[in-house]
């Protein structure tokens, strides 16, 4: 078993006890005033009040049971505190700023100190102490719910978990088993909706949690799967021993320092450490919601929750099915390599790709002679009085990692100039050619190195100044967009800024040869920064 759970029980009791409050968590009773009055309003004040006590606890003689009981108490006030914190740092752009990174720190410094109450009743635990009899299950599943909450917090904050986090709930789920209480079932007032509670259910959760790649997901999608894991974790167990089976398998070493993996089948040899879980009920609860939302089922009639859209829950529910019950069979021939890329916003790209800075015309309407206003954008690069500018603040930024043609997986030690989220335009540079696309996945490493998943578009991208046409045909000044040209795979798009999209609506192209018209007919992607839109053209071929 990985000591690192019982460790805590080494430290002196009087490390640091200098700096540590006088404990007010004496016992049940005493604890349930002190909770009480913990000013939960203010977040500042309620989180140092909170981690002191915690911290003077572990640094208590407090009895096992009295230890758990107190612990159970505290995760209330902990949970409001830390839905108070991730309104601060969840989802930000990473890297993130200051604010946002001392968010982050307190919520997970707040359940790393809950975490160490359940440590420190192992050793009674597994020393056979009778206080702790009744209670085995129920204090090894609030021990597993903390590190599955570690697992969200990191997840919410764009933060892989390092290896401590996975051995430590691996370790616990391995004390469960050897005390025989993995299917015993719990409840738990903090989750009154879930089903089947257990050991083994809460740690599925945690693993099918980090099986989701929830750094590809926006927060409101990351807290759905989480709600979602509460219903279906039950239905993913861990076994010691290999079944038969034809279809792929979930996989977890006991001894290893990262989450689970989808295989599409197991390892010929195995070691004690090794467990398998056979995501084959789970995919038929998906795609039998996937298939009822088509034949016009709603979310909430599913399970799903009232607060989702269909759209939004069909889309959800697939990017699950591959997560989790589709294990990769490889894709294209990846590069490793290094990579160009910049970011910004609709100027940035055009600033990118065309090579010029986007220069608006008079708002008053003077030089609206689309031959002169062709004349100071038609690449006549020694006339762009702003491009100097332009390449300080949309900066090539060099990133390593695996390229393919439509994908990259991509990664930076350093911050670099810009801000990264997820849906974000980018424009890239690959050996020379330029490319559009958008980041599907960000994630802060444990050594702080940054890591972007970009998905690029196959169509060759070309910048444009378009113009609103109002319906007494006078005409709006040009705004930057970029079109992506027609592929086999799909039609022209244009690539303009957010909410620029209106059904119908009709605008001018100004491009070098004949002016045209078009109209905008639906969108095909909204991004972060972005709108991708699909247009028909107005005026006949030339």
């Amino acid at each position: 078993m990985n000591e690192s759970v019982i460790e805590h029980d080494d430290a002196p009791a009087d490390e640091g006890a200098d700096t540590l409050p006088a404990l007010a968590l004496h016992d049940a009773a005493s604890a349930t005033r002190w909770l009480k009055a913990l000013p939960l309003s203010n977040v500042g004040q309620a989180y140092d009040m909170l981690l002191g006590q915690l911290q003077a606890l572990t640094a208590s003689d407090t009895g096992p049971r009295e230890r758990a009981t107190i612990a159970e108490l505290a995760r209330e006030p902990l949970v409001h505190l830390h839905d108070e914190l991730a309104r601060r740092y969840a989802g930000r752009p990473q890297p993130p700023d200051e604010r946002e990174a001392d968010a982050a720190d307190q919520a997970i410094a707040l359940w790393q100190a809950l975490w160490i109450q359940y440590s420190v009743c192992l050793r009674p635990l597994l020393e056979g102490s009778t206080e702790l009899t009744g209670v085995k299950a129920k204090l090894l599943q609030r021990a597993l719910y903390v590190g599955k909450q570690l697992v969200l917090v990191h997840a919410l904050a764009r933060r892989l978990p390092d290896a401590e986090l996975w051995q430590e709930l691996h370790a616990y789920y391995r004390l469960a088993e050897i005390l025989d209480c993995t299917s015993a079932a719990v409840s738990d007032p903090l989750m009154p909706d879930a089903e089947g509670l257990s050991c083994y259910s809460t740690y599925s959760h945690a693993l099918l949690l980090g099986l989701a790649d929830p750094y590809a997901l926006p927060v409101r999608q990351i807290e759905l799967v989480d709600r979602w894991l509460g219903l279906w974790a039950r239905k993913v167990f861990a076994y010691a021993k290999q079944r038969e089976s034809e279809g792929p398998v979930i996989v977890v070493d006991l001894e290893g320092s990262r989450g689970a993996a989808l295989l599409a089948t197991a390892t010929a040899t195995a070691g004690n450490a090794m467990r398998f879980a056979y995501p084959i009920k789970l995919a038929t609860s998906i795609r039998g919601r996937l298939k009822r939302l088509a034949g016009g089922a709603s979310p909430a009639e599913l399970q799903l929750g009232d607060d989702i859209s269909t759209d939004a829950a069909t889309a959800l529910l697939q990017h699950l099915d591959e997560r989790w019950t589709r294990a990769a069979t490889g894709g294209g021939r990846a590069r490793s390599k290094a990579l160009d890329v910049a970011a910004g916003g609709i100027e940035a790209a055009y600033f990118r790709i065309g090579g010029r800075s986007f220069r608006r015309i008079d708002p008053l309407g003077r030089d609206t002679d689309p031959t002169k206003y062709l004349q100071s954008v038609g690449g006549l690069t020694e006339l762009d009085r702003h491009k100097e500018q332009a390449e300080r603040t949309w900066p090539w930024e060099r990133w390593y990692g695996s390229v393919e043609w439509r994908q990259a997986a991509i990664r930076r030690q350093d911050a670099g100039a810009y801000h990264w989220f997820l849906d974000q335009l980018v424009a890239v540079r690959d050996e020379g050619e330029l490319r559009l696309g958008h980041v599907s996945r960000v994630a802060l490493a444990p050594d702080g190195a940054l890591e972007l998943s970009l998905r690029l578009w196959a169509g060759a991208a070309k910048v444009f100044a378009v113009r609103l046409v109002n319906p007494n045909r006078t005409e709006e000044p040009p705004v930057p967009a970029l079109m992506l040209e027609e592929t086999p795979e799909e039609p022209a798009t244009l690539v303009m800024s957010p909410r620029a999209f209106l059904p119908n609506r009709v605008m001018r192209c100004d491009e070098a040869g004949p002016v045209r018209k078009f109209k905008l007919t639906r969108v095909v992607q909204r991004g972060g920064d972005f709108e991708r839109v699909a247009l028909e053209w107005v005026d006949p071929e030339f």
